[in-house]
């Protein structure tokens, strides 16, 4: 029905409305027209099947869609608009139609003319004369200043245009994008009417408001208008917002005649809910726009009065369709109201119609023919004893002034119980209300002494409970490097554990700096894996959020190699009690270290974790450590988790405030899920802060699992083929249309990276002119950079340099700079193009970074990817200006040059400047490139399914043609994650739900406990789980596979991005007994569970979508997965699977933070209780070479699956 302003109208401030609910959200999927999914003609047809209740009407809402009919009523009702001339060449308004025009009269009383299109003239001159200052429309005359409107309504495109006398030129005026309302154009002086011949305008005299202000008006009814001032974009098109980026405005009285005029557009419109623009000049009001449903923000006194208003309308149309009559009457329609009168006649002709005695019949399992749950006999059927005065009287009220013939049966208000909780019957009704018949469905035996219960009517169905799981809010890329080592100063690091460990903190960092040192000093370790190991840790120790990860990783025992390895002790029954997996923060990303030449005693298959090793007796391989940064809430994260909060609180006292009293939030350890669910909680609590005690730490719930490592590495195996080139595409996997293969796919991401890293270099040699050695110093440890001995800068030179990154972008968030920007992207390109073939795990780390700097850093995102003139031709294959059709109609003359231009194995950049440029103008003038993107440019199912966030709009950004390359990588990019990444947690059924088993099952049981709590319970109930992106995933898999009824599919779900949710909603609904039962017997209720989901704050195209200071990304709506369903089956279902896997007794990686102090770090040399392990290997095996830290990177990447996945955003 509305949005969240319509709840804080209604619900927040009117009480509890009985048993009247409103019909909201997506509870009309069930129907066969969805009246919130799309417009016009589906609400229309909504409207008209179901004839629901409507506080504005909806056909009419249709001549807002065309300025002119807006305009014609608004003369027929005397209202003062400005002067106008009118250029129609689309043979006039469409949407006046005969069966329109009949329905206006209906509404308003007033006639309109029909528009037979074919027979409209369009203006044969229209022309600028006397000096270009004045429009001539066939003899008609509009002097400047004048505004042009489309005449759809809809289109928001109005140009101001001035005469000669006050400099000429035009403002453009568009829907706000960030602080901008308007832009003056100094050369723009010939309205588009004359440069577009076949297009249709209004042109309206410009009026010189009074204190360059507009006044918006909103109306509740035809008694009660609110207005307020803003100030007008005309003057100089920036947006006055307050400390909360709101628009300042200021509430108006209106006069007299502004009253009136409020009144009569209220009710000549048929909008209840209304706003409309008005200017105030020289003395009087003019109206120059009917905007239908609007709601003021944020101000309570219009929220008071309009929750009242609304309320009575509510409560006395729910007692007239129910066959009472209020007592008191209302007389706010008049006898000569237009609207009522009108409603009335069309609420008579219903009556008549139907008097008729009328049979409603059942189907079998309960509901009406049309799928509705019945409704009661009372309200299937009028009542024939109602007298002509009483019905009268009530169509006097507010109620009566519904703009569409109602009918008589009860619309749909609560979401449909499942079929199985509804009793099986028919019933039938004859003429009189009173007598009432329940038979017994054939097949079951009829008994002469109880009736039947009839099933619960569909609005006593109400919410008793939530359970919902939550991802955290946005937050900064996360970064990595892994390392793999093999000797004693790191082992003692583990602290004599056998399972993976995490050192967190300045102390256990700086242990992990002293194990380098000690290696170093020995000589037992690659020089430069430490060395660059050694810089990471000084750079980013101190950043909040850095951490290590080391993971023992194990091998089968070789018999031949025994007396060079000492094997890792038995592990008898009590130690394999306290066994746990071994994989990262989530499914892993990370791959085990490449077998060496000179290195023989490593297995070649998957390294196992430590559950594994101790059941068949493996030994101690080696050690892989990662060393993580970054993944901190960014300040958009705070405006996210508030908005979120403060949604789902209206929603939930809508549905039932009862659900707030008793509230439990529980969240992962992690500081960007505890900031998110401490923000969100206090936002939907009401709170300015929440107790800190009031969230529970649940680590075993909540925090990364290392249960399915080993299941997730062999996934990871099976995914690292699909790019190869000649692999068959499985036929599951999400793939456009037209677009090349995988591998053809991945060769060009690797060009495009090659190409803007290019880029990248030349714009940073611009912007420091030379002096960028000192940037990225870790992002290509290979060259002296690692060496920590960046070149200096004189203090003027370092200003300077400020000075022009300023001048690109002069705000960074999230502690980002140009350098911390150089030293991410560097580190993605050392991945994509120096490596011999790309890991799967780095497009999701692409897609995330490119996301990323889309939202917080897109002025520097497109100015330092922005080719010079000279590279879009050469290199990439477009000239400024060029449209990529006109390359396209080069394609059939330049076919691909496949088996030409070979590329290498690794899809890497290996050709010189010439071979470069022509391989990559070829590939992209592939017709099936081109196709395949000009389709990714249009949203797919899953975005239109879930209304995803699109940000403001945006026609006055013109596209510039150097941001072509950096479009088509995002895309690219996006293809291969959406093809690669969904996998990630099982490509096969039983592994997704495997893996989710193994990863999520302690959280699924705690759900069902929590559901069998709230059912047991006497009163409402609330239970919300903060986590992280694994979670998500494995929950979503265990719900789609483990045998629970959907009602979409996998394919409808895209990207489950921050904040996105996965809510199991209980229902309940009282059986009444019947009327002849025993006196006293106590009520049984039924129960009702589905689950929904949202993806979150995703959207669709993030370099396009435009967005203010706060780069926030709304969430988007919650939409059904699950339809329906007994609760207890539901359960039954969950349970089967609990035992399924077998979980080991610990999967939580050991915090070791705390062991380490200053202080014993003196002590660790002389710490005996370590693992065994093998000698360190001769420093002559270590002399043959030191790979620099790509190389020992890629080399750790290259042949052991990824064994962490923490955050990348990757779907299921």
């Amino acid at each position: 029905m509305a949005g969240e302003n319509f709840t804080d109208c209604v619900l927040f401030r009117s009480g509890k409305l009985a048993d009247l609910t409103p019909l909201v959200g997506e509870r009309e999927e069930h129907s066969g027209v969805s009246i919130t999914q799309l417009a016009g003609a589906r609400a229309i047809a909504y409207v008209k099947t179901r004839k629901p209740f409507c506080v504005n009407d909806v056909p009419m809402q249709k001549i807002l869609w065309d300025r002119r009919v807006c305009l014609r009523l608004l003369d027929k009702i005397q209202v003062r608009t400005p002067q106008r001339v009118e250029v129609s060449r689309d043979g006039g308004p469409q949407v006046l139609t005969t069966e329109m025009t009949k329905h206006i009269k209906d509404v308003s009383g007033i006639a309109l003319e029909p528009v037979d299109t074919e027979k409209q003239i369009p203006p044969r001159h229209v022309e600028l004369i006397d000096d270009g200052d004045v429009l001539s429309v066939d003899g008609a005359l509009l002097k400047k200043p004048f505004v042009e409107k489309p005449t759809s309504g809809e289109d928001h495109n109005i140009i101001i245009y001035f005469p000669q006398s006050s400099g000429g030129g035009a403002r453009k005026l568009f829907r706000k994008i960030g602080n901008k309302s308007s832009d003056y154009v100094p050369d723009l002086n010939t309205p588009r009417a004359i440069t577009e011949p076949g297009s249709s305008y209004i042109y309206e005299s410009f009026m010189q408001v009074d204190n360059a202000e507009d006044v918006k008006a909103y109306t509740v009814g035809p008694h009660y208008c609110h207005a307020e001032t803003r100030k007008s974009p005309v003057v100089d098109g920036i947006v006055r917002r307050n400390t909360h980026g709101k628009e300042l405005r200021y509430v108006t009285a209106l006069s007299t005649e502004e009253k009136e005029t409020a009144s009569r557009i209220s009710t000549t419109f048929g909008q209840r809910v209304c706003g409309f623009d008005m200017l105030r000049a020289s003395g009087k009001t003019y109206v120059i726009d009917v905007n239908g449903w609007s709601f003021v923000k944020n101000n309570d006194d219009y929220y008071e009065h309009c929750a009242t208003i609304l309320k009575d309308i509510f409560v006395k149309e729910r007692l007239r369709r129910g066959g009472v009559t209020p007592p008191l009457p209302s007389p706010a329609a008049s006898d000569i109201d237009p609207l009522a009168r009108a409603t009335q006649a069309m609420k008579d002709r219903d009556q008549q119609s139907a008097s008729a005695p009328t049979i409603a019949t059942k189907s079998p399992n309960g509901t009406n023919g049309n799928g509705a749950p019945p409704a009661s006999i009372e309200s299937q059927q009028p009542d024939s004893t109602l007298s002509a005065s009483s019905e009268a009287a009530s169509s006097k009220t507010e109620s009566a002034l519904n703009s569409t013939a109602q009918s008589t049966a009860m619309s749909p208000m609560l979401p449909l119980p499942p079929p199985d909780l509804t009793l099986p019957g028919t019933a039938s009704a004859s003429s009189s209300v009173k007598t009432t018949t329940a038979t017994t469905p054939a097949g079951q035996p009829q008994s002469g002494e109880t009736a039947t219960a009839p099933p619960p009517p569909k609005h006593s169905w109400k919410l008793k409970g939530m359970v919902s799981v939550i991802r955290h809010a946005d937050r900064t890329p996360k970064q990595k490097y892994k390392f793999t080592f093999h000797t004693e100063p790191f082992i003692a690091l583990l602290k004599g554990h056998q399972e993976e460990v995490l050192l967190i903190g300045e102390a256990a960092l700086a242990s992990v700096i002293q194990a380098v040192d000690v290696a170093n000093e020995a000589g037992i370790e690659d020089q430069a894996k430490l060395k660059a190991l050694r810089n990471v840790l000084v750079k980013k120790g101190s950043w909040a959020g850095t951490k290590v990860q080391i993971k023992p990783m194990f091998r089968k025992k070789k018999t031949e190699q025994a007396s060079a390895v000492h094997e890792m002790p038995d592990v008898d029954e009590n130690a394999k009690a306290e066994i746990q997996g071994n994989s990262g923060e989530c499914p892993g990303k990370e791959l085990d270290a490449a077998p060496s030449s000179k290195r023989h005693d490593s297995s070649s298959g998957v390294t196992m974790s430590k559950f594994t090793a101790a059941e068949e007796r493996l030994v101690l391989d080696k050690l892989q450590l990662i060393v993580k940064w970054g993944g901190e809430p960014t300040h958009s994260a705070r405006y996210q988790s508030q908005e979120l909060g403060e949604n789902m609180r209206n929603d939930l006292m809508l549905l039932n405030r009862d659900i707030l009293d008793e509230v439990h939030v529980y969240s992962s350890s992690e500081r960007r899920v505890t900031a998110s669910a401490q923000i969100w909680a206090a936002s939907f609590l009401g709170r300015k802060d929440i107790p800190e005690d009031f969230i529970t730490i649940r680590k075993d719930l909540l925090d990364d699992s290392n249960a399915a490592k080993d299941e997730t590495d062999k996934v990871k195996k099976k995914l690292k083929g699909l790019l190869r080139k000649g692999n068959e595409r499985p036929a599951q996997f999400a793939w456009p249309e037209n677009m090349p293969e995988p591998s053809e796919v991945q060769t060009r991401v690797v060009q495009l990276m090659n190409f803007h890293r290019r880029v990248m270099q030349y714009n940073y040699g611009k912007l420091y002119s030379g002096a960028a050695t000192s940037l990225g110093s870790i992002s290509n440890p290979s060259t002296e950079k690692l060496t920590g001995e960046g070149s200096s800068t004189s203090i003027s030179s370092a200003l300077s340099h400020a000075n022009a990154v300023n001048s690109i972008q002069s705000r960074w968030c999230s502690g980002e700079d140009a350098e911390l920007f150089r030293e991410r992207w560097e580190k993605l390109f050392t991945e994509f193009c120096d490596g011999e073939k790309v890991d799967p795990s780095k497009i999701s780390e692409l897609y995330d970074t490119m996301k990323f700097d889309a939202l917080h850093n897109r002025q520097f995102l497109e100015w330092v990817f922005a080719p010079p003139k000279s590279m879009l031709d050469e290199e990439y294959g477009v000239k400024e200006g060029r449209s990529k059709e006109s390359e396209e109609s080069k394609a059939s003359e330049d076919p691909m040059g496949e088996k030409s231009q070979n590329p290498s194995p690794d899809g890497s950049d290996k050709t010189d400047a010439s071979g470069r440029g022509t391989s990559v103008k070829k590939l992209f003038r592939r017709r099936s490139f081109l196709n395949g993107l000009r389709h990714l440019n249009e949203e797919g199912p899953p975005e239109q399914y879930f209304r995803l966030y699109k940000g403001t709009h945006q026609t006055a950004i013109k596209a510039d043609p150097r941001n072509d390359p950096l479009q088509e990588l995002y895309r690219l990019a996006k293809v291969l994650f959406d093809f690669i990444c969904p996998q990630e947690y099982g490509i096969s059924d039983s592994e997704k739900l495997e893996i989710g088993l193994l990863t999520s099952l302690p959280l699924l049981k705690e759900i069902v406990q929590d559901l069998e709590e709230m059912q047991a319970s006497n009163d409402a109930k609330s239970f919300f789980y903060f986590t992280k992106e694994s979670h998500i995933y494995t929950l979503l898999n265990c719900i789609i596979e483990g045998g629970i009824e959907t009602k979409i599919k996998r394919s409808t779900i895209p990207d489950l991005d921050y904040l996105s949710q996965i809510c199991f909603e209980l229902y309940e609904s009282e059986m009444k007994p019947p009327a002849e039962g025993i006196s006293g017997e106590e009520p049984t209720f039924a129960y009702s569970i589905r689950v929904t989901i949202s993806p979150g704050c995703h959207v669709f195209d993030p370099l396009h979508v435009q967005l203010d200071s706060r780069h926030c990304i709304g969430c988007a709506p919650r939409r059904s997965l699950t339809p329906h369903a007994d609760w207890l089956q539901v359960i039954k279902t969950l349970r089967a699977k609990f035992n399924q896997v077998k979980l080991p007794k610990t999967f939580l990686a050991v915090n070791l933070s705390d062991a380490f102090t200053f202080e014993e770090q003196e002590r660790l040399a002389n710490d005996h209780d370590m693992l065994e392990m093998k000698a360190a290997p001769p420093k002559d095996l270590l002399s043959g070479g030191h790979e620099p830290l790509e190389e020992a990177t890629a080399a750790a990447d290259a042949d052991a699956e990824p064994a962490e996945h923490e955050e990348s955003t990757n779907p299921v």
